[in-house]
């Protein structure tokens, strides 16, 4: 039977994003799919079809690097797609190179905290659009336990770094301004019937984390035996994401399945003014 529930899943050619798009498809979400990889994305788009073909999938291409064209898409998507009850921003980046996007900022933030963060509020119209009565939307971000390592967050270096270092330096940095951005958006967000989360999957057997690129040493020869699967990660993931709506839970932090405090630093009010300004600057001009 058909169903109207819509998802738009960022980076789900690979790793975690390909596993909860099988997962929701399989539950009936009709999903809109947003990757770099046109090749990979058509491919995906053709099991999907075969394999569901009572739902419907739509592909869209951009690259998270050019604020320019990610923010052409995104108009493209909320222009022909009205109601989203789902927004998965699963496509990030991890690295120890220093790598610039198209309009010269460091690109872990362009792409795992500046992209998300736009599409948001890019597409917040159709998000509140595609709640009901009985189900708030929900925006999903992907953070990581590596934020724990991040004791002080100078906002004015996220544009440009003086070290990339890896996992524990521009990533976790990254990763712990999204998640700062989920605890200032959540608010207001939630008047417009929309919840939001940010959920830290756990060490995941993915090309990005086993690639060794910006992986201490010491974890990389840990990852057969402790990094678990990208299945058995999105699962985790889907139910938690699940479970929070079903409580009408908004602004958690969710690490591994499990309900947890944010670090301290993600309530610090300063941070949060300085970071949404910073954001907000960004953005402006792309939606």
């Amino acid at each position: 039977m058909k169903t109207t529930k819509t998802a738009l899943v960022t980076g789900s050619t690979g790793g975690i994003g390909l596993e909860v798009s099988d997962i929701l498809a399989a539950n009936g979400w009709n999903l809109i799919l947003l990757n770099r990889s046109k090749e990979k994305a058509e491919q995906q788009i053709n099991k999907l079809i075969e394999t569901f073909p009572d739902q419907t999938f739509f592909s869209y291409t951009a690259d998270m690097m050019d604020l320019s064209e990610f923010g052409k898409v995104v108009r493209e998507i909320g222009g022909q797609h009205p109601e989203i009850l789902a927004l998965y921003n699963i496509a990030g980046i991890l690295t120890d190179k220093r790598l610039k996007s198209t309009q010269e900022l460091e690109g872990h933030f362009a792409v795992n905290t500046v992209a998300p963060y736009l599409i948001t509020q890019g597409l917040r119209k159709q998000l509140s659009a595609g709640a009901s009565s009985s189900q708030r939307s929900v925006v999903v971000n992907i953070s990581t336990s590596a934020i724990n390592s991040v004791k002080k967050l100078d906002v004015s270096k996220l544009v440009d770094p003086d070290e990339i270092g890896g996992l524990m330096g521009a990533y976790a940095k990254s990763k712990l301004a999204i998640t700062i951005a989920g605890e200032f958006l959540h608010k207001e967000l939630l008047d417009e019937n929309i919840l939001i989360h940010s959920i830290d999957p756990g060490p995941t057997k993915t090309s990005m984390t086993g690639s060794g690129d910006g992986m201490p040493w010491i974890i990389s020869l840990l990852r057969p035996i402790l990094f678990k699967s990208p299945e058995a990660q999105a699962k985790k993931l889907v139910s938690a994401v699940d479970t929070g709506v079903s409580e009408n839970a908004s602004g958690i932090f969710i690490s591994e399945g499990k309900r947890k405090d944010v670090p301290s630093i993600v309530l610090d009010k300063e941070l949060q003014s300085q970071l949404k300004e910073l954001l907000d600057s960004h953005i402006e001009k792309f939606i």
